[in-house]
């Protein structure tokens, strides 16, 4: 074919250099608008978003949360190494903690509890009425009278004060929720750190836990994540120049990869999707992917510039043949991250979304804009460069080995069979580990960050004294003075009940409902005795039957509670108060593990079965779990294996509609899914040997890695079928595929992985994780696109290949194996 054909015959790649200067003009506008938007991207953190947003137990925990408490909750605890926390330098630095966190920006004042509190407080009996006192509220203790006194009351009072006191008196606890919203975890942080400096010493040691804490653990990272962004955008470069650096214009595709991140950045800024901080890896593998577009569509083009000769029809023809293959690689791209967004989890919601937009930008800025930007550069000159000629040996050993990896699959033999049994061994193995993936968080603590961490050390030290997760249980109820109200006799044994039940099954450490509370008011006014420390009942002794003095004593003794204690105590209980229409019974745990919470929610369940519904006199009560933190774990949960087997589903759908629509062939659709499942299931061969489970957290990232390498195998394959329609035999046009469109993958592959690796060393054990994973993924991909998928072409010689054989080269074959 002739030049003057070949410009005749071009297509879309001469209609857009046609007009590139408007259809330039216009794309680079379009950038400088994202542009301008992408500088106002925000990096910030909204806690909710992570969690399910219909999903029952966010529902409640959103209708609750200012009620109950959010799950913004800081813990700090003060732990003495010598004595004990009664002394007045101790009880000081309690009481000044205390009215630290107080002042602590966006903390709820009312949610403050520690010794020094005024929520937290005793009743007793004196002639004539019950009061309620503090028990280091409004100073600490005096003189050793009331330092005894006060040492006094939390030794009679130790079950209330069981929460804030450890059980060797060496430790206190201060815990604070925050409001929901718009927290400034960087500021909060700062803060929390400065206290813990203030107040820690020789003999006093002070560790934090809580989501805020982890959340600003993320911004206190932030400049060594931003060094590590930095250094593996240099080591990209690095090594995209070493691939393509022999030609003047070596540069090109990391201009289309930075306006396509623009397009990017500007679409999540117009949305107003926030970037948390832990997440920056996310946006670089986009960024990432856009670029191993730019590299596949440039070295198309050098190899068509030195057959055509002519910069412009070399532009045109390289948008021509790259389109069909780039555009189904860009759409598995987005089936990758896009069916994430359908799981109703807000935060992933805006990675699904701003991912689409982000990959798909790639479509105009590499299939449209590189050809155009490229016909207005000088043409590529070929230069020398110094490294060239240095290390001849190594270089000689490298062609052998490349030469080796090319013959494979082009020969049969026990090379090319082993290859191919391995990769239908590793489907089997990927498969069965895609089975037994984790859900959810399987050890104490946060996997974001190593289990050295600081964060991490803090949490596992606080929780070898007190709960650091809470969930809730929420009874909806009549009101009060009906006999199934929040406040009746049945009602009240059967939430102490739910409690006893719970904690003696192991996975609850303590139950707080309203019963706890009652219990000692109904002593105290009866002037101590303990056998009224029960649940209030009337009983009538010539009849022996029950009588409603039981619910009028409730109702007191309520009304007792509500006027000796501090301003929204009683709403920990009753939400609604003075309705009692909501109670709540407050679940201590000392994790939020994924065996704990659904052996949490199945033993709920007995309970209601076998306790509740065959009551009649509870025919009116309705509980609601799980609320709190705990509950929006467990609601992530329930999404996240349903997620992400919907999310394989869809991508593979989508993988094997395109690719058969692409290649016309049903046969190829189901290639491809088998290299797909082969490759992209190593995921989870790599997450169980790991202990990975599928989380909030990981869960953008295994999607992006769903459809991160496929691409390799859909170029490759492309190309060995546009050199059988050039006349070439099969077993030569692998070859001709895997010298040309197989070194532009191993450039890919290798600007990838470079850019990935400095992940690896990251201070989050969340970053290390997925970077391996991710490089994991890209090698699993690189080997089935470019020689599992070939060695299967070259033995089967499937009827998408060889129908594109000219007719003339079809006929002298068949002429040859006639004559053979």
């Amino acid at each position: 074919m002739n030049e003057s054909d070949a410009r005749n015959e071009l297509g879309i790649g001469r209609s857009i250099l046609q007009f590139r200067v408007p259809i330039g003009l216009i794309l680079v506008a379009v950038t400088i608008f994202m542009a301008y938007w992408a500088a106002r991207v925000r990096i910030a953190t909204r806690f909710e978003n992570f969690f399910p947003s219909n999903h029952p137990n966010t529902l409640l925990y959103r209708k609750f949360h200012t009620h109950y408490g959010g799950a913004q909750t800081l813990a700090l605890m003060l732990r003495v190494r010598e004595g004990d926390i009664f002394n007045y330098s101790t009880l000081q630095k309690i009481e000044d903690i205390t009215r630290a966190v107080n002042i602590l920006p966006g903390v709820d004042h009312n949610e403050i509890f520690s010794l020094a509190s005024y929520r937290v407080a005793f009743a007793s009996a004196v002639p004539g009425a019950i009061i309620t006192r503090c028990y280091m509220y409004p100073k600490i203790p005096q003189n050793q009278q009331q330092l005894d006194e006060l040492k006094q009351n939390v030794f009679v009072h130790r079950a209330p004060v069981a929460g804030l006191i450890t059980y060797d008196n060496k430790g206190a606890l201060v815990t604070a929720s925050f409001n929901e919203g718009a927290l400034d975890y960087k500021d909060l942080f700062e803060r929390i750190q400065a206290l813990v400096h203030k107040y820690s010493d020789q003999n006093t040691d002070i560790y934090v836990a809580g989501q805020p804490v982890i959340s600003g653990w993320g911004y206190y990272y932030l400049p060594r994540i931003t060094t590590i962004f930095v250094t593996s955008l240099a080591l990209m470069l690095a090594i995209l120049y070493l691939s393509l650096g022999h030609r003047s214009s070596w540069w090109a595709p990391i201009v289309t990869g930075s306006f396509s991140a623009l397009w990017g950045l500007g679409f999540v800024s117009l949305m107003g999707y926030n970037f948390d901080p832990v997440m920056l890896v996310i946006p670089f593998i986009l960024t990432a992917r856009d670029l191993s577009h730019g590299i596949q569509w440039q070295g198309r083009y050098y190899d068509e510039l030195d057959r055509l000769d002519d910069k412009i029809l070399a532009c045109a023809t390289t948008t021509d043949v790259m389109l069909p293959p780039g555009l189904l690689s860009i759409l598995a791209d987005i089936a990758g991250i896009i069916f994430i967004s359908f799981g109703g989890i807000p935060v992933l919601k805006e990675i699904g979304l701003g991912g689409a937009v982000w990959l798909a930008s790639s479509l105009t800025m590499v299939f449209v804009f590189q050809p155009i930007f490229m016909s207005f550069l000088p043409r590529p000159r070929i230069r020398q460069r110094w490294f060239s000629s240095a290390g001849q040996p190594r270089v000689k050993r490298m062609h052998w080995l490349t030469e080796w990896l090319i013959r494979v699959p082009v020969t049969a033999g026990a090379a090319r069979a082993t290859l191919l049994a391995a990769g239908g061994a590793f489907i089997i193995w990927g498969v069965i580990s895609g089975q037994r993936a984790h859900v959810g968080y399987e050890t104490p603590g946060t996997p974001l960050y190593r289990p050295d961490a600081k964060v991490n050390l803090d949490t596992a030290q606080i929780g070898r004294f007190f709960p650091t997760d809470e969930g809730w249980v929420v009874l909806s109820t009549p009101d009060y003075p009906d006999p199934q109200s929040g406040l009746g006799p049945e009602v009240l044994r059967m939430s102490d009940d739910l409690g006893d039940y719970l904690v003696s099954h192991g996975d609850v450490l303590a139950a707080v409902p309203f019963a706890s509370v009652i219990k000692p008011l109904n002593s105290s006014f009866h002037n101590g005795y303990p056998k009224f420390i029960a649940i209030p009942t009337g009983f009538d002794q010539s009849s022996f039957q029950k009588t409603s003095v039981g619910i009028e004593l409730g109702g007191n003794l309520w009304f007792m509670f509500l006027g000796g204690t501090a301003p929204g105590e009683m709403e920990r209980f009753f939400a609604h108060s003075p309705h009692v229409t909501s109670s709540c019974i407050r679940l201590l745990l000392p994790d939020h593990t994924y065996s704990r919470l659904n052996r949490l929610r199945d033993d709920i369940r007995r309970f209601v079965a076998q306790r509740i519904e065959p009551d009649p006199r509870l025919t009116k009560v309705h509980l609601q779990y799980l609320g709190g933190e705990a509950g929006l774990f467990l609601a992530a949960n329930d999404v996240l294996k349903q997620l992400d087997f919907m999310n394989i589903t869809f991508v593979l759908l989508v993988i094997y509609i395109c690719c058969a629509f692409t290649f016309r062939s049903l046969t190829a659709g189901a290639l491809f899914i088998i290299s797909c499942v082969m490759a992209n299931f190593g995921a989870f061969v790599y997450m169980n040997a790991r202990g990975i489970g599928l989380t909030i957290d990981t869960i953008p990232v295994i999607s992006l890695g769903i459809g991160l390498g496929v691409d390799y195998g859909i170029y490759t394959v492309a190309r060995i079928r546009d050199e059988v329609a050039g006349g070439i035999g099969i077993e030569d046009s692998i070859t001709t595929a895997l010298h040309t469109t197989g070194a532009a993958v191993f450039s890919t592959f290798a600007v990838m992985v470079g850019g990935i690796l400095p992940w690896a060393f990251s201070p989050l054990l969340f970053h290390n994780e997925m970077s391996v994973l991710l490089i994991f993924l890209m090698a699993t991909n690189m080997i089935a696109g470019v020689l599992i998928l070939p060695a299967y072409i070259a033995w089967r010689r499937p009827a998408f290949i060889t129908r594109c054989m000219p007719l003339e080269v079809s006929a002298d074959r068949a002429v040859t194996a006639a004559g053979d």
